[in-house]
């Protein structure tokens, strides 16, 4: 869980981190131990398993008739170890060892945070493996919206850890500001509006008079600072020239690079007609597209690369990994779990269109842990709480 955002740390030539080999060792351990998770969704599973199946399936069958098996073949592990192997080793555990995988997540996410105000703000880095040319921070996942993508993902899972009353409120509230500020270090336009979203899922999820008045109260005072320009000038200068301006004069053609890929989308739309069965094949948009890059948008870049199949996949696996966190609604007392998952869940689902592919374990995990409280709720039946209190006592 710590080394999980840090692709950094990976083998030359090829997407393996240092994260997936304690993942794979930890899978032989299991597998010696006969401990594995041969359900790790609960309910969810069965969904989940044939969506991954049904998208890798298609991409491998349209690669195969593009001719680029080799592209086919490497795509198709990369999900396969994020979307099938991790939930086996992350999944079905128990209640004390879920949150131990979260607070280390959450604590590895806060590290690459304080390392980005270090790089940036005290040393001043540009054009380096952390910081963008630009200066954005891009952290130890080396891209700079994916790092805000995955800040933002946070969120809804400290809000819920909270609620759930496995992170003391004291720590969320002096963890709060700095994923803010990671976000602000980004200069990301999505990962910004991806933290008011996952807020606000949690707020209107678990509203309370209190929650709603120390929300309204925060939302207030960040625009007030927003405004003043004490606070305006020690603002990142990413934020200030990528996000700030945008917000200011409305105008989303201000906002980053808005207008060119809503001209990838509109590409995408059109060539997505003639992928209705088979697609044009692994990595293979960049090959077609008038601008040689591949479309910000997972949807509609799995629909040409996988044809619409590989979409449909998709869209199944999410569907269970819904099922899974909305199932212990059965129960009293699983509206904390519920809303967990489901907002980082819904987050996740937003997010991927502004984003190509996420086979990046930094995608997996933080969608992944997030499940992991509905199935461990689900495990323990419907006395969750009270088993919850008696182990920590």
């Amino acid at each position: 869980m710590f080394f999980a955002p840090m692709n950094v740390l990976r083998v030359p030539g090829f997407y393996f981190t240092a994260s997936d080999a304690f993942a794979c060792l930890c899978l032989g351990f299991m597998f010696l131990n006969r401990s594995l998770h041969l359900k790790p969704l609960g309910p969810g599973t069965a969904y989940w398993l044939l969506g991954v199946s049904l998208m890798i399936g298609s991409l491998l069958t349209s690669s195969l008739l593009a001719g680029v098996v080799d592209r086919g073949l490497i795509l198709s592990m990369q999900y396969l170890f994020a979307y099938f192997v991790l939930p086996i080793v992350l999944l079905g555990r128990p209640w004390p060892e879920t949150t131990i995988l979260m607070k280390v997540f959450i604590g590895s996410v806060v590290l690459m945070i304080l390392h980005g105000i270090y790089v940036v703000d005290i040393v001043g880095e540009t054009n380096t493996t952390f910081v963008s040319g630009s200066g954005r921070l891009m952290g130890f996942i080396e891209r700079d919206n994916e790092c805000g993508a995955l800040i933002a993902l946070t969120v809804p899972m400290i809000l819920s850890m909270t609620a759930m009353r496995t992170l003391h409120p004291l720590i969320t509230l002096a963890i709060l500001p700095l994923i803010t500020y990671g976000i602000m270090l980004t200069g990301s336009n999505t990962a910004l509006y991806a933290m008011f979203y996952g807020m606000g899922v949690f707020f209107i999820a678990t509203i309370t008079p209190q929650r709603a008045a120390i929300g309204i109260t925060a939302v207030l005072l960040m625009w007030s600072g927003l405004n003043t320009p004490v606070v305006r000038d020690h603002l990142p200068a990413a934020f200030q020239k990528r996000v700030l301006t945008g917000l200011e004069s409305g105008n989303l053609s201000e906002a980053g690079t808005f207008d060119d890929r809503m001209q990838l989308i509109h590409e995408a739309t059109h060539f997505a007609g003639d992928a209705l069965v088979v697609g044009y094949g692994a990595d293979q948009y960049r090959e077609i597209s008038h601008w040689h890059t591949p479309v910000h948008n997972l949807y509609l870049l799995i629909w040409n690369e996988g044809g619409l199949f590989s979409l449909i996949g998709f869209l199944i696996m999410l569907t269970g990994g819904f099922i899974a966190v909305a199932f212990p609604l059965r129960y009293r007392d699983s509206r904390e779990v519920f809303v967990c998952g489901f907002a980082t869940l819904s987050l996740f689902a937003v997010l991927i269109n502004a984003v190509p592919h996420v086979y990046g374990r930094f995608w997996a995990v933080p969608i992944l842990l997030s499940i992991g409280p509905s199935v461990a709720f689900l495990n323990d039946g419907p006395n969750w709480r009270r088993k919850k209190r008696t182990r920590r006592s």
